[in-house]
């Protein structure tokens, strides 16, 4: 297929670019208002980037709270909800078993820690979509060649999501988006791969010995080094066996006789002339064993809002919700502006 031959333009903006862009006057001038002095480039290492890297920090250090956090804040019974779910959904598709902390030798496992990975998701407009609770292996204490080998998998280039936009565009592509539930958990550990891991935190079981119990993966767990891999391997399989072929230039691009599909880890992308099509290849996946929630359309794809233009049909691409958390970040509403420099915006505490 023509789709599959394209080549993608990889050129990336440097600085220079950026300050002989349109967007170089409006950084220009807002330093000038809090009489800034000095030349651009100066003000976009030292001041633009790393802000702007803080404001986003901030803004979604809330939405990504701690165990502490997440369980004694004001959402902890809405937490502790998403907690329960989250192991009634590990224990109903049979992902590990719990055993004694030694073997039956009396030697110990090695047993990687474990954590919870809370996250508050929102709409693009920043309004609360739901809470999720995600039991995680601490994988940065795997040991290499014990609990895991391979870990290499792809991930989609934004390139080939733009350009799968602009044909939606120019060929009046329908599309639809569907998200993997409990993604990496469909994956399987390889026959040699022993992989023991510490209890979670609130639903601790103990041993007659008063040793708490540990859990021995049947499924990868997300953390694990080789879940993405293994998740990987798995779509892949599903998507091949559904009739889409992987492409050469990127293999998270899969080609169908109708349907196009955008895979971006646990997320996937349909594109078709009919929507009926795309309907039928979520229907194969589901038939295949892939728990696949469909949504509407491609709109809050990785939490960029798409709206279409009913005269010009063309597609405006927004973050609207993250932008207005990052304007509170920097301090920068109505009420707070006034005069001053950008290091004059957080306090430097003298060192004794």
């Amino acid at each position: 297929m023509a789709l599959m031959s394209l080549t993608l333009d990889k050129t990336i903006p440097t600085v220079a670019d950026l300050l002989a862009s349109p967007l170089a006057q409006y950084i220009t001038l807002s330093a000038n208002d809090c009489r800034y002095s000095g030349t651009a480039e100066e003000l976009i290492v030292s001041y633009v980037h790393p802000l702007f890297l803080k404001a986003h920090a901030a803004a979604s250090k809330a939405d990504n709270p701690s165990w502490r956090e997440a369980t004694r804040g004001k959402f902890a019974d809405e937490y502790w909800e998403a907690m329960k779910l989250e192991i009634a959904t590990l224990e109903n598709i049979d992902a590990w078993s719990v055993v004694d902390r030694n073997d039956s030798e009396g030697s110990p496992h090695h047993v990687i820690p474990s954590t919870w990975a809370f996250k508050c998701k929102r709409y693009p407009d920043g309004r609360i979509k739901k809470f999720k609770a995600r039991f995680c292996a601490r994988g940065d204490k795997q040991l290499e060649g014990i609990d895991f080998f391979e870990t290499y998998a792809p991930v989609v280039q934004w390139t080939t999501i733009r350009l799968m936009f602009i044909l939606e565009i120019l060929l009046g592509l329908k599309s639809k988006q569907g998200d993997v539930l409990c993604a990496f958990l469909h994956g399987e550990l390889e026959p040699d791969e022993n992989v023991y891991v510490e209890m979670p935190l609130g639903f601790s079981q103990y041993a007659k010995d008063g040793t708490r119990k540990v859990l021995k993966l049947k499924k990868t767990l997300y953390g694990l080094r080789q879940s993405p891999r293994a998740f990987w391997k798995y779509i892949t399989e599903k998507l091949v066996a559904c009739g889409l072929e992987q492409s050469q230039f990127d293999p998270c691009l899969f080609v169908g006789e109708k349907v196009i599909c955008v895979v971006y880890v646990d997320d996937l992308i349909f594109w078709s002339k009919d929507t009926v099509a795309i309907n039928d290849s979520a229907m194969q996946l589901r038939e295949l064993g892939v728990d696949l929630e469909q949504e509407d359309d491609a709109a809050g794809f990785l939490g960029v809002t798409l709206e279409r233009d009913p005269e010009t049909s063309l597609l405006e691409m927004k973050q609207t919700g993250l932008i207005k958390r990052i304007i509170e970040a920097l301090g920068l509403v109505k009420e707070s502006l006034f005069h001053q420099s950008p290091s004059h915006w957080s306090n430097i505490s003298m060192e004794i």
